[in-house]
Parts: C-alpha cells; structure tokens; sequence
C-alpha cells in the first residue's frame, strides 16, 4: 500500500530584465572585476548541508556595458543601450586572491584578469559548475574550461533574457553528479563596484534534489529480526538534456525548461548495509544529495535483507513507483524527500516536497558568512 502526502509549495521564481549583444568593447580600467556568491536558498550539492557556495566552482559570466549609465545599483528599465562587454568569461577561486575590501572572499578571472570599464556600468547574467578535474581529482585552473566533459555550448540572449545550456550529461553515478546554477539579469546598474567591492550573484538550482529516508514500522523492529537495506537504485534515469532559462516567459511558459531528454541509465543511490529502526534516517553513498534532471518520476528499486533468530537470512529486491501524480514531474529547484517505512506486512511510501533550506536574511547566504 502506498500512502502520499504531498504538501502544496509555492516557488518563487525571480523574473528579470532584457538585455542585447553586440561586439563593441569600451576602454576598460585598472581595477579588477571580483565576484561573490550569493546562495539562494541553498547553493550546490556539495553546498546542501552547510549552505556555502563551493569554492570548487567555476562561474561563467555574461557582462554587457552601456555608457549612459553612470549610478551605482540602478534599477534599469531599458536595455537597448547595452551592449556586450565579457560572453561567456570564466572566474574561479583562487587561494591567492586578495578578498575584496569588504573581506568577501571574492572569485577572479581564470585565464586572465577582467577590469571594469572606466565609464558606465555594467549588468550580468550567467551560471556556475564544478571546476574540472585532472586524472588524480585535482582541481585544474590556468587553461582549463569549466564545460569539459559536462555541457555542450553556453549561450545568453540579451534580448530576451534567455540563457541556453545544450547537451548537459549528468553523470549516473551520485558521487560524481554535480548541480548547474544560473542566474539571469537582476535589473540592477553596477558602477562603483570598481573600487575594490565584489559584485553579489544570486544563484538558481537548475536540477531537482531526491532524498531517501528509510524506518521499520509496527511489527518490523521486534527483537532477533533484523531488517537492512542493503541497495537503492533510481531506475532508467534520463542524464542528458538542453536546458533553457527564460527570463521574460509568456503566461503559459515556464522560466526553467529541459528538452531533448536522452540516456537513459540507473543511478545506484545506496550500495552497503543499513539496519532500519523506528525513527526515518537518510539512506545514501553520498552526503549531498542525489541531484538529477528535471523529469517524470521513475522507479526505486530496492533490495532489503531479513534476518530472523533462527539464523534464516531472506534477501529480496522489488520496485516502489516515485510517481508524484499524473503530469507531475520533478522540477528543478525542489527537493523530493520519499519516506519508506518497512514492516512484515506492507510497505509505505509517503513522498515530500520541500523548498531547498535557506539560510541567513532573506534566504541568502553570502561565502564569508
């Protein structure tokens, strides 16, 4: 028997300004342009249980200038003057790095340093994965690009406020799955951000966040029979899609869409020994979380082991339905928490859908807090 509960959430979903491309550049100045990451709600899977932006991640950032506009955090109506500044430019953390005059710990540019323009301002748009790898795990820096290996082609339309990512391919192993974040136009005009101040990016969550938690019900926990679950896999997971942020979307659009879905794998969350007992304990091989594409609800396959006092041991695997309701698909942003409870008769699942946790004033939380 499967009971659901499944609570109404309300998402907020930020909606910004248009902007333009073009190909002039003004003259720029010495001053360094630094970066500091804003979480909303939450930031990465890696950022999931302690609410701080990854020093791990990269941010490629779209920047656009117009020479009209000289105040500093100005909220702008009309884009048609901007034009392009830096597309597509890539920042990351860097121990040697000064923090910005605040202490922020602030993100440079990576294969080259990035100024402010001397006149103007300047507004931003772009999004943030893990910093590539070398063969031995370590983080590579100088003439590495952040979409090796993870995302197709990156490009932001002025426009229309609208940021495309094609052929993102999340892996089906959790321990190497990693979260995308974007951000689009916030509206607002950064000028004095030259004198040494890092400019504050607020971050979205592009993929859905599953959690399992497991407990024995009446009549499982009694004492000599021992329940444990020894393997959980989400099955015939779509990994690889063209995400696409609309930041002006019509009144039947979504802001956040993936198309294209393709490659279909199985996403083992749990491969080991877990003993149930009466209170609900997370069951996963990671401590991030298990982040996959937006999607239908597939199936859980599990295995659980029964062991009674004479000694008997009964293994068996079977598949529990995640489905949420017709038409309902995991949405990016949302976390999904399934809550099974296991007993000699039946098993119950009872589904959650929570907003990822926040953090400090407003739901931000900025990296040096």
């Amino acid at each position: 028997m499967k009971q659901f509960v499944l609570p109404i959430l309300v998402v907020a979903m930020s909606i910004f300004a248009s902007c333009s491309k073009s190909d002039l550049t003004p003259e720029t100045s010495g001053d360094e342009m630094l970066l500091s990451p804003i979480s909303y709600k939450s930031s990465t899977k890696g950022a999931i249980q302690n609410n701080v932006f990854p020093k791990t991640n990269h941010i490629s950032l779209f920047a656009y200038h117009n020479p009209a506009k000289r105040a500093s955090t100005e909220i702008i109506t009309d884009f048609s003057g901007f034009v392009s500044y830096l597309y597509n430019a890539e920042f990351f953390y860097n121990v040697e790095s000064p923090n910005d005059k605040q202490g922020t710990i602030a993100w440079t540019g990576l294969n080259s340093m990035y100024y402010w323009p001397i006149t103007g301002s300047l507004v931003f748009a772009g999004y943030s994965l893990p910093s590539p790898k070398d063969a031995e795990g370590n983080v590579l820096a100088e003439g590495a690009k952040v979409s090796s290996g993870k995302i197709g082609e990156a490009n932001y339309d002025l426009e229309d406020d609208v940021l495309t990512i094609s052929n993102y391919v999340q892996s089906a192993d959790p321990v190497e799955t990693f979260d995308l974040l974007y951000f689009g136009c916030d509206r607002k005009s950064y000028n004095n951000r030259r004198e040494g101040t890092a400019v504050p990016i607020i971050f979205n969550h592009a993929l859905a966040w599953i959690t399992v938690n497991v407990a024995g019900g009446s009549g499982a926990l009694i004492d000599g029979h021992v329940w444990e679950i020894t393997n959980l896999t989400l099955k015939d997971v779509l990994t690889k899609g063209d995400f696409t942020f609309n930041g002006n979307p019509k009144e039947d659009e979504k802001s956040v869409t993936w198309d294209n879905l393709a490659l279909t794998d199985d996403m083992n969350f749990f491969d080991g020994v877990q003993a149930l007992s009466v209170n609900m304990s997370k069951i996963e091989n990671v401590d991030g979380g298990n982040i996959v594409i937006p999607q239908s609800p597939t199936t859980l396959s599990v295995t659980v082991s029964y062991k009674a006092p004479a000694g008997t041991v009964i293994s068996e695997t079977f598949d529990v339905d995640l489905s949420l309701g017709e038409g309902v698909i995991w949405e990016a942003g949302k976390h999904y928490v399934y809550n099974l409870t296991f007993s000699p008769v039946e098993i119950k699942v009872a589904p959650e859908v929570n907003a990822w946790p926040t953090t400090g004033e407003n739901g931000y939380v900025e990296t040096n807090k």
